[in-house]
């Protein structure tokens, strides 16, 4: 009976716990998937999570370079603001020195202008003086006719008075223009001073007087090394030559022939560069001159831009011949400083005038000069 029991127990427990074996491992399944599932989630969270991280640690990266940039450029500013301002109180300075300057000269020149004026009163004096021994002689004649011998002492008594006032008058008036003539120069020297802010005037003075000798020396090569043309000449402290010489009509590009006129001068200018001391600034004008012809095309719409053009021609040709850029000017006239016009040309006679055609043709010119800055 016992033994039955048993078997029967035995028999009915089993399939439970199958059953229940069965159901474990079911939910262990689900568990496991569903680990697995959120494993899957995770790493894709986690993934994101990383690619956004990466992004913004670019983001950081590009802000802390253009944070460094900025920082570079601020310093950069710095650096020139504080290099502008050391410049602004050196220019200041040197501003100061040339307002004191320029007052002592105003003051000396306010001396001169007085002492001109001075001069001019003891001339008007001397001609009152002398107006007023002419009617005394006129005087004299008339009352005393008949006594010749008398009158004629006294007539060289006023000769020799008249004489003397005016040697005197003649000197004074020598003195009064070179007053005036130092004045112009005073002029001159004040406004260099303001340009060049405390240059000495007499150092000015001696390179001024060095520079006219070189000058001299300048044109004396070039006469002897272009020889004697009608159409390249010296005129006063300038070397003319004419445009047909080194361009040809209505145009700013240079010729064979007036290459090679420019190769001689060019040698010449440098022979008498190398002998002028570096403390005096100098630099050769080139002076472009047309007619009063108007020329009116797309390139040069007038005079101005040719003679500039050519000018500026000339000077980038000595350049590429060795002379330093420093000392070269070019400078376009046009028209308008003509040696010869046409007005005046009509005004003279047939026989002493220039025909108009040759006039214009002088006024189209390239004109060089040793200056001074």
């Amino acid at each position: 009976m016992f033994a039955t029991r048993r078997r029967i127990y035995n028999f009915d427990i089993w399939p439970g716990f199958v059953d229940a074996l069965a159901a474990v491992l079911m939910v262990i399944i689900f568990v496991l998937m569903t680990f697995v599932v959120a494993q899957l989630f995770l790493t894709d969270a986690l993934n994101d999570r990383d690619q956004s991280l990466a992004n913004l640690n670019k983001e950081i990266e590009a802000l802390s370079i253009n944070l460094k940039s900025e920082r570079t450029s601020k310093e950069e500013a710095q650096k020139t603001l504080n290099l502008l301002e050391a410049q602004i109180s050196t220019l200041t300075q040197q501003l100061s020195v040339s307002t004191q300057d320029l007052a002592a000269e105003k003051i000396a020149k306010t001396q001169e202008a007085e002492k001109a004026v001075s001069l001019t009163q003891q001339i008007t004096e001397l001609q009152e003086a002398i107006a007023h021994l002419n009617s005394a002689l006129k005087s004299e004649e008339a009352k005393y006719k008949e006594q010749e011998l008398e009158l004629a002492n006294l007539h060289r008594r006023l000769e020799d008075t008249l004489a003397k006032k005016l040697a005197e008058l003649e000197a004074l008036r020598h003195e009064l223009e070179n007053i005036q003539g130092e004045n112009v120069l005073l002029k001159v020297q004040v406004d260099d001073l303001s340009q060049k802010k405390g240059v000495d005037p007499d150092s000015f003075a001696s390179a001024k007087a060095q520079l006219g000798q070189f000058r001299s020396d300048f044109l004396t090569k070039l006469v002897k090394v272009l020889g004697d043309r009608q159409d390249i000449r010296v005129v006063g402290d300038r070397f003319v030559f004419q445009s047909e010489v080194l361009f040809d009509r209505g145009s700013a590009e240079l010729g064979k022939e007036g290459l090679e006129q420019l190769d001689k001068l060019a040698i010449a200018l440098k022979e008498i560069a190398a002998k002028i001391p570096a403390s005096i600034h100098w630099v050769l004008r080139v002076d472009g001159h047309t007619d009063t012809v108007p020329i009116k095309r797309a390139q040069f719409p007038s005079n101005w831009e040719l003679s500039s053009a050519r000018a500026i021609s000339v000077v980038r040709y000595l350049i590429s011949q060795g002379i330093d850029p420093k000392n070269l000017v070019a400078a376009g006239f046009g028209e308008f400083q003509p040696l010869e016009s046409r007005k005046n040309t009509k005004e003279k006679g047939a026989e002493d005038s220039m025909d108009a055609e040759k006039a214009m043709a002088r006024n189209r010119r390239i004109e060089f000069r040793l200056d001074q800055l």
